[in-house]
């Protein structure tokens, strides 16, 4: 029987690391990214480094540590676990640099081995044009989360004279232009920030063209959807970010009252009921992610991946970000007056989960997605392309 993944080393500390992200969470909201000290601490403990390969100095941990890992985090601030659920999403794409290149660009030689932070967008918003030894790139990289502190930008663009062509590159980003557009009303502390690029220079080696094939020969590169394996970590973050809301009203429950009502929320029924069901959402979501994932990850293991179980994976995963997300929703009105002060986390973790849910991992393509291999149908996803994704999009989207 394998370990459990709630029980990795790099699970507990960042669990370790709860106290110190609550404790700064007013900080990372007003300042917008968090602090210098935060950040090292999770470079330090390796969480920048869950997908990277480990032949480069990178922990190269299954996907469901990296998802009870990133909902520790987001536990204790969701704006927090986001930005090191972004980087670890990104960092899936060291996996097609080859070995000897990926080492020297994120200093796997350096003491201590490679502290690298990832940041930038997988969507191809911009364009590139070939020139001697690589490409030359223009345009905006969109929602970069955490790139105030990142040392390397992923930045996606369509080929010029090939625009069905995509390709990803790493950057440096002080060769292009951080532009301030994150003004938002929940996940304010992420610096999900724009990135500019004006003829950037990428060489060859540090380019990838979407739907090729992995250098790395891990399984995590291996997973036949290409979107759970790299959005699972959405789930962990929505799941953290509902389960510190249900935390933080159970430890003020007996203790505090409202203007029109004496009696402590404990001691109300409908706030009971209300904390039953979300603390119920929460953990059978969680259960269902721990469940299809176990199952998806041993067959992938084998050789032989299950593809009904890896795609009632993606089912789970969109479920968890829209459970986590009406979880809060129960608990707001139910709390009364008290969930509209921001003494209390929950008005912002309120916020934080309606953004949360607008990334792709929420969005309703996922659950078409999830069950086309029940009803025989070819599957949505192929390599990094979702092809049918804007027929489900709303305008708001």
């Amino acid at each position: 029987m394998r370990a459990d993944p709630a029980e990795h080393p790099i699970v507990q500390r960042a669990r370790d690391l709860q106290p110190r992200i609550a404790a700064c969470a007013d900080e990372t909201e007003a300042n917008g990214a968090p602090p210098e000290h935060l950040i090292e601490a999770f470079t330090d403990a390796g969480l920048y480094r869950m997908f990277i390969p480990s032949p480069a100095g990178g922990e190269e941990v299954p996907p469901l540590v990296a998802f009870h890992a990133v909902e520790a985090l987001s536990e204790a601030d969701p704006s927090t676990g986001w930005v090191v659920m972004l980087a670890t999403e990104l960092s899936l794409v060291t996996g097609f640099i080859e070995t000897g290149h990926l080492r020297e660009m994120i200093g796997s030689d350096e003491p201590g081995g490679p502290r690298c932070r990832i940041a930038g967008s997988a969507r191809p918003t911009n364009w590139g044009r070939r020139a001697d030894g690589g490409w030359r790139i223009s345009g905006t990289a969109t929602y970069a989360s955490g790139i105030l502190h990142a040392t390397h930008v992923v930045v996606a663009f369509h080929d010029e004279d090939h625009p069905a062509d995509g390709y990803m590159s790493f950057v440096d980003p002080s060769d292009g232009e951080i532009l301030d557009t994150w003004d938002t009303m929940g996940l304010r502390g992420t610096g999900s920030h724009d990135f500019r690029s004006d003829r950037l220079f990428a060489p060859d080696h540090r380019t990838m063209k979407i739907g090729s094939r992995p250098k790395a020969s891990g399984p995590n590169w291996k997973i036949p959807d290409s979107g759970i394996a790299s959005w699972l970590q959405n789930g962990g973050q929505a799941l953290g970010a509902a389960q510190g809301a249900i935390n933080e009203v159970v430890t003020h429950a007996k203790l505090v009252a409202s203007k029109s009502d004496s009696r402590s929320l404990a001691e109300r029924e409908h706030f009971r009921v209300a904390l039953g069901r979300a603390q119920a959402r929460v953990g059978s979501a969680r259960s269902y992610v721990r469940e299809m994932g176990t199952r998806a990850w041993e067959s992938v293991l084998a050789g032989e991946p299950d593809l009904s179980a890896v795609a009632q994976w993606r089912l789970a995963n969109v479920n968890a970000v829209h459970a986590a997300t009406e979880a809060v929703e129960m608990l707001f009105p139910a709390a009364g007056t008290n969930a509209i002060h921001r003494r209390w986390s929950l008005e912002r973790r309120f916020r934080d989960l309606q953004v949360a849910r607008r990334h792709n991992a929420g969005l309703d393509f996922n659950w078409d997605a999830g069950v086309r291999h029940m009803l025989e149908m070819p599957p949505l996803t192929r390599g990094a392309a979702i092809p049918d994704r804007d027929r489900y999009r709303s305008a708001a989207d």
